[in-house]
């Protein structure tokens, strides 16, 4: 009996129920696709990025000209397939995935009727930043004469970035070569786009997205023109267009549901822009422009 009561007392109650909260959310295994083959192709793009960031009633601008020139030799793989869902496209591509091509140089590059940003010491070059290494890729950016100027990259690839304002909504845009591997251009007159005002979604911290139930986006500022609505993820992405004048779209869960649960922060963002493109053909190469103006919306998706 003694035994017995010792035994009782030394042993351990139930253990404490503790809440694990949700489970980790299960992102699924990655998706491998069979995209075919391309080429051959020869690609241009050239894009003009202006954001802007308000804190309190400062609005400031940081504005970036990239550009790429790309030739896609007969049977390279194709590493994404696309489908279309009412005015969205759909494109799934395998992890890391990118079209393999050889890089080629469109010679010195100028943006005619980009507004001319001065550094704050007064200097000539706008204060710009030669891409994130610094490196010859970069090329570097001059403003005389009113017109900004994007020196000869290396590899086929010129990026650089302002900080400040490039273009107002309106204005006319011109890119022009002086050609190399590319044979010279000059490319349609473009009109800049507005800078939107996104009214929603709006959230304090990352806004969180039920897959199942459809997304309202609306903003205001865009009387004319496009707007894209980009929803990108690590393997999916979805690109919709709707017109200015709208002021609203929904993402339905038809494309909602092509992408798998966030699992961390920065999984997937929503990026609402107004945009302007035009597409030239400069020798054998298919050239496209694109400015925009966009504003990026985390998501949390469930």
């Amino acid at each position: 009996m003694m035994s017995s009561a010792l035994l009782g007392l030394g042993c351990p109650g139930p253990p404490p129920v503790v809440d694990a909260g949700r489970p980790a959310p299960d992102a699924g295994p990655e998706r491998i696709v069979d995209g075919g083959t391309l080429g051959p192709l020869q690609l241009g793009s050239i894009d003009l990025v202006q954001r802007a960031r308000t804190t309190g009633q400062t609005v400031r601008f940081t504005s970036s000209v990239q550009a790429t020139f790309l030739e896609v030799a007969a049977g390279t793989p194709n590493p994404c397939v696309e489908r279309i869902d009412g005015r969205c496209t759909v494109r799934v591509c395998n992890a890391g995935g990118a079209v393999v091509g050889t890089p080629r140089r469109a010679g010195v590059l100028t943006l005619e009727g980009a507004l001319v940003v001065d550094r704050p010491d007064g200097g000539p070059d706008a204060g710009a930043d030669a891409g994130s290494d610094g490196g010859a890729d970069a090329g570097g950016l001059n403003t005389d004469g009113g017109v900004l100027t994007l020196g000869p990259g290396e590899g086929g690839t010129a990026v650089v970035t302002v900080p400040a304002r490039l273009f107002t909504a309106g204005q006319t845009l011109v890119v022009r070569a002086t050609g190399d591997e590319v044979p010279a251009f000059a490319s349609p007159p473009l009109e800049a786009p507005s800078q939107l005002i996104v009214t929603s979604p709006v959230c304090d911290s990352p806004c969180t997205v039920t897959r199942a139930l459809p997304v309202r986006v609306s903003w205001r500022n865009a009387p004319a023109g496009d707007v894209s609505i980009e929803l990108v993820g690590r393997q999916v992405s979805a690109r919709c267009t709707a017109s200015g004048r709208e002021e609203r779209f929904d993402l339905e869960p038809s494309v909602l549901e092509e992408f798998p649960p966030s699992v961390e922060l920065g999984d997937t963002s929503l990026v609402i822009s107004g945009v302007s493109a035009s597409s030239f053909d400069a020798g054998g190469f298919r050239v496209t422009v694109r400015a925009s103006t966009p504003t990026l919306v985390p998501l949390v998706l469930e």
